[in-house]
């Protein structure tokens, strides 16, 4: 039935639209002084007049807005006025009353949801149709049709259409033949209903054009012959003078999925509209040069048509202001607070504003954070059933627990599943995570596993991983064949942290058999996909593994796949290489695929150049120019491309011009880089306004590195005013809707253990880093390891510290290497083991630790735990100070003072390299072996390193100069 009804419609326009003698262009639009004088006139004219048709021509002509000035052509309705003067047309019968009734009842429905509002719309549209009104008739068949305001009853609203099509209402034809089972007689109605609207088109009516042009782009399942179709219908209705008809025609041919895509014509067609009063036209126009420039509008003409939106005080042009001002310094945030300001003053309904708003009143960026009105505008957007609104309502009622009442949680879950039942994948992640953790609702896995599994259906990747977390960490085990399955999925649409989740399962023999060449194999590949904890987890593997084997095994799997022609698995073999420390093996993989033209290898090539020293800088830059000439039209490569020139001084400039190119274009990945580049000062100016504006603009286009990056500036003060409660806000709301993110429970864990931004609270510091250590996460197994070995948030348990903290270090994390030796050599940990403690600091001074060094040394100078060996604990104290570590300087003069064979020149030297490099001890003793200075002590002078060491902080040399008398050598020997 649809084919022929496809068919016989495409058929009718396409004869229709040859007619074009039929007709004739407009004339382009007067001058904007004329047309405002001429609105002005009209209306005035009207309010002289008391009569009904005069009240009825006055609200259209209000409807539809006045222009604001004689040099502003955007028009802005008055809602208020108009309900006024249809009120008065209602007041009394007469022949215009069903032309006010149809009006007052479309305002009652769109704007007011009350059911005393839709009941009154029904009654005007009934009496109306009894008065043989059609677009009344067709009105009140649509509302019977979907039960709306009325009960549902189909065969009601047929008879509706019926009598709205007999009248002569072209879409009444077409609403019946979407409700006809039977084939002819759709094409019947169809064929009606198309014929009316062309004939009324035909006429001159730009309505029935532009109905056309609806119908034929919404049935067109993207067939490029309707797609046409409509075009020139939107056209015809645009230049019978429908600015509404100008936009869809903008947009049809600023689609690029499209042949229609003509960039130029768009702008046209947006100006047309914009300058027939559209704001919504304006502000696309205004935006453009901040998002990629499209359209190519210069500056000054965006900048025109922003000036002319905000002069109609609509919030969408507010926000739209607020969010271009804030990116341009102090004085932009300023403008832009006020605009936001002025928004939250004048709010309307539109969901996308009340979204908006809302989301700017939770985050506290510009404006000052109000959680309760930032709930109670997410959920007034919600109420209109728009779907984004209910997810950001539940998630923040759920995120921000002491800002929500019960009843709003419940709310919050009905609104999450309402959100997912349509489609959307976050609120469907949403639920399945309150579902798991019993926030809100009842805890029930079995439901949290079909809700992610809906979400993963609809595309949501992440869906993926929290199927597969769930059956490796939650499900005891038992399903750990499960958990496989759902990762392979996510390492097929090559999501490295997929590929680290097998990783670590074969690594570790989780749920099966310990396999280090399949874990080195997806280490490698998530290397290859751009995954920097991916190539930690290789190096760390092998360092824990060891031996050739399974790396041959490894490298035998990549060989294979790159036979295969798998050009990843060729850069993953290189990256295997680099985890063995053989650089030259993967400088030859990738350089052989770069010069086949790969733009990956030669971006990786450029890359291990780029680490290679200055020598190595044009190596770089040549390959950096190959990857940049490949990756034309691939933004994604470019960011990257441009993060490595920004990395070299000679082309940092470029890759910089790269970037603000990129993020003019909406790209969120390079925002995020940008922004990073202006805190750091990187290949641009530092500026912290910028960075932070970027950033909560990549934000709310939805990227959650941006979120993280925010925060951690926010955190630790990097290029931005240092602000520890929004940096802890913005991980929490990364937590929940990532509760896996290890990064993210890390520095929430950070931030309890040191009171930053939220009360200090050591149990719920560990709590985050028992999630973390549950992912798998190195450093929360170590800072879990460091919390059982100090009882802090824990009840102490050494022999679960020493699991924890040798699991750590067997993933290279030094730190964790010296505090198992620490817990070894002291006892904190299951018992006192000085073999094993010294073992412990060895691994980590092999791995270049310094501290671990120092420790080393001290072992082999006592004989704790190994041989006694003074000479080679010399050589590691050498080692360790040759790194710069004071620590090792100073050990080096006590060493050559105190030993039986001591060494007072050596001694010396070292005390004063300890001393020069900022050691509080060495300077205090430099200070009392030199008081007073005299002309034979090489114009040292005591009293100057004596005030140095208390500056330092060394408390002895603090309390001499209070007394102002220094102690006699060897009083106290034993200070550092």
């Amino acid at each position: 039935m649809m084919k022929r009804f496809w068919l016989s419609t495409t058929f009718s326009a396409t004869v229709l639209l040859t007619f074009g003698s039929a007709w004739s262009q407009t004339a382009p639009d007067t001058q904007m002084r004329s047309s405002f004088r001429s609105a002005m006139e009209q209306i005035e004219k009207l309010r002289q007049r008391q009569d009904q048709e005069a009240f009825v021509e006055q609200a259209q002509l209000l409807q539809f807005g006045l222009p604001i000035s004689e040099i502003n052509p955007l028009r802005k309705a008055q809602p208020i006025e108009v309900e006024r003067l249809l009120e008065r047309a209602l007041a009394n019968p007469g022949p215009h009353w069903p032309s006010a009734a149809v009006r007052r009842a479309k305002m009652l429905l769109v704007r007011d949801k009350e059911q005393a509002s839709s009941e009154r719309a029904v009654e005007l549209l009934r009496r109306a149709a009894a008065m043989q009104n059609r677009e009344a008739a067709y009105l009140l068949a649509g509302l019977m049709e979907a039960g709306a305001g009325v009960p549902r009853d189909i065969a009601a609203a047929k008879g509706l259409y019926q009598v709205a099509l007999r009248l002569g209402h072209g879409p009444a034809g077409l609403a019946l033949a979407r409700l006809e089972s039977d084939a002819t007689k759709a094409n019947v109605f169809a064929t009606q209903g198309l014929r009316l609207l062309f004939q009324d088109a035909r006429q001159g009516s730009a309505d029935a054009a532009k109905t056309l042009a609806d119908h034929y782009r919404a049935t067109s399942d993207s067939a490029p012959e309707r797609l046409s179709v409509a075009l020139e219908w939107y056209r015809r209705a645009s230049d019978l003078g429908d600015p509404e008809a100008s936009l869809r025609l903008g947009r049809m041919r600023l689609d690029p999925k499209t042949t229609l895509y003509q960039p130029q014509e768009a702008r046209s067609a947006f100006e047309k509209a914009a300058n027939g009063g559209l704001v919504e036209a304006a502000l696309v126009l205004a935006e453009d040069p901040h998002k990629g420039g499209t359209l190519g509008v210069p500056v000054d003409e965006a900048e025109l048509w922003l000036n002319r939106a905000l002069e109609t005080k609509e919030s969408r042009a507010l926000l739209l202001g607020a969010e271009i001002y804030s990116q341009q310094g102090s004085e932009g945030r300023e403008k832009a607070k006020s605009l936001l300001t002025e928004a939250l003053q004048n709010v309307d309904d539109d969901p996308g504003v009340l979204v908006a708003l809302g989301r700017q009143l939770r985050n506290g960026d510009l404006i000052e954070r109000n959680l309760p009105r930032a709930i109670a505008l997410f959920d007034k957007a919600a109420i209109e059933g728009n779907a984004t609104a209910s997810y950001e309502y539940a998630r923040t009622v759920l995120s921000y627990p002491d800002a929500a009442t019960e009843p709003m949680r419940k709310a919050a879950i009905a609104r999450l599943q309402a959100a997912a039942e349509l489609g959307h994948v976050k609120a469907a992640i949403s639920l399945g995570d309150a579902l798991l953790n019993g926030n809100g609702v009842a805890p029930s896995a079995s439901e949290a596993v079909r809700w992610y599994e809906k979400a993963a259906a609809g595309g949501a990747t992440m869906a993926l991983i929290r199927l597969g977390d769930y059956y490796a960490l939650r499900s005891d085990g038992v399903e750990i064949s499960r958990a496989l399955e759902w990762y392979r999925k996510g390492a097929d649409a090559n999501i490295s942290t997929a590929m680290i989740r097998l990783g670590r399962m074969y690594s570790e023999g989780q749920g099966v058999p310990q396999d280090y060449a399949l874990a080195a194999t997806w280490l490698s590949r998530a290397a290859a996909a751009g995954s920097g904890p991916a190539m930690v987890e290789l190096s760390a593997l092998y360092s824990r593994a060891g031996g050739p084997g399974h790396f041959n095994l490894a490298r035998d799997v990549l060989e294979k796949a790159v036979r295969a022609g798998d050009t990843r698995a060729s850069i993953a073999l290189a990256k295997l290489y680099l985890a063995r420390g053989e650089r030259a093996l993967a400088e030859s993989a990738l350089r052989k695929i770069a010069e086949s033209g790969d733009t990956e290898a030669a971006l990786q090539l450029a890359e291990l150049y780029l680490s290679g020293g200055a020598d190595q800088l044009n190596q770089a830059r040549r390959w950096l120019s190959a990857a940049e000439k490949g990756a034309s039209g691939n933004d994604g490569l470019m960011v990257r491309i441009a993060l490595l020139q920004m990395k070299d001084p000679g082309t940092a400039r470029h890759g910089a011009a790269v970037l603000e190119s990129l993020a003019r274009k909406n790209n969120t990945e390079a925002m995020t880089s940008l922004a990073q580049a202006l805190m750091e000062g990187i290949g641009v100016q530092p500026d912290a306004n910028r960075a932070e504006a970027l950033l909560r603009r990549a934000i709310q286009l939805g990227n959650d590195n941006a979120r993280f990056v925010l925060a951690k500036a926010y955190r630790e003060g990097n290029g931005i005013e240092k602000n520890p409660e929004r940096a802890v806000a913005l991980y929490r709301e990364i937590y929940n809707d990532e509760p896996g993110d290890t990064k993210v429970l890390l520095a929430l864990g950070d931030a309890y253990v040191r009171g930053e931004g939220v009360t200090r609270d050591r149990a719920l510091a560990t709590q985050f880093y028992a999630l973390a250590a549950q992912n798998g996460d190195p450093e929360g197994k170590m800072h879990l390891g460091m919390a059982y070995l100090y009882g802090g948030g824990v009840p102490h348990d050494g022999a679960k510290a020493e699991r924890l903290l040798a699991q750590a270090g067997e993933a290279s994390l030094m730190m964790a290497r010296l505090q198992l030796g620490d817990a070894k050599a002291s006892g904190m940990g299951a018992a006192i083991d000085p073999e094993g403690a010294f073992a412990s600091f060895l691994r980590a001074a092999e791995s270049g630790s310094p501290e671990a060094m120092i420790e080393v040394a001290r072992a082999l100078k006592k004989g704790f735990g190994t041989q006694r060996d003074p000479a080679l604990a010399q050589s590691w104290l050498e080692r360790a100070a040759r790194m710069g570590a004071q620590d090792a300087l100073y050990e080096l003069y006590r060493m050559n003072a105190v030993a039986t064979d001591a060494k007072p020149q050596e001694a010396e030297r070292w005390l004063l390299q300890a001393a020069q490099n900022g050691h509080p001890a060495a300077m205090y003793h430099l200070a009392l072996r030199y008081r007073p200075p005299s002309a034979d002590q090489n114009s040292i002078d005591g009293n100057e390193w004596l005030a140095k060491a208390a500056q330092a902080g060394h408390w002895q040399a603090i309390k001499a100069i209070r007394k102002k008398k220094l102690p006699e050598p060897g009083d106290s020997d034993d200070d550092d």
